[in-house]
């Protein structure tokens, strides 16, 4: 079993190592990726990590046409052109695939780091929770429609309380290549 959940790039300083945040966007801040590339922020949480396949269909929704904000940006809805498009998109994905792909990642740094606790796959978006001009919607309503349980993570995220050693960058990139 694989736990799936959704947060934004600001709770991220929040995280705990047994959280593993993959951004879903077009683009990223560039402190998420420092200057191109992956690395452990100061509570030893990995940064960097992107998922090409769910962020495309963010940027297929754009070049369609889709933009956001559109017209209903501070009105109440649960859905626009842009939402709409993006949700149809993300049925274009091999679902099974990335999310082999997904459980590997996690059981690969579990592993090579000696992490206890589950790994959880925290799906990045820009927005609050509260922002109803979000692709979280989308993406939870996508992953619940294929039989994987997918929510907003909880706040206040709890800290670990098992100490791990710290890995390296090094060592987390050559075990996730090996699969």
């Amino acid at each position: 079993m694989i736990q799936i959940r959704i947060s934004y790039f600001y709770q991220i300083r929040n995280f705990t190592r047994s959280m593993l945040p993959i951004s879903t966007c077009a683009s990223d801040p560039a402190w998420f990726h420092n200057n191109g590339k992956t690395y452990f922020d100061k509570n030893g949480v990995l940064n960097g990590i992107r998922c090409e396949t769910i962020a495309e269909q963010t940027k297929r929704a754009i070049k369609d046409g889709c933009s956001c904000p559109c017209e209903l940006r501070d009105k109440p809805h649960t859905s626009c052109a842009f939402l709409d498009t993006y949700r149809k998109y993300l049925d274009e994905i091999d679902f099974d695939a990335m999310i082999k792909e997904f459980k590997a990642m996690a059981s690969n740094y579990q592993k090579m780091f000696n992490i206890q606790d589950e790994i959880t796959i925290v799906l990045i978006v820009y927005e609050a929770p509260q922002n109803q001009c979000s692709e979280r919607g989308a993406l939870i309503d996508w992953m619940n429609s294929h039989g994987i349980e997918c929510k907003e993570l909880e706040y206040p995220i709890k800290k670990e309380i098992k100490e791990t050693r710290r890995p390296s960058l090094k060592q987390l990139l050559s075990g996730l290549k090996k699969n």
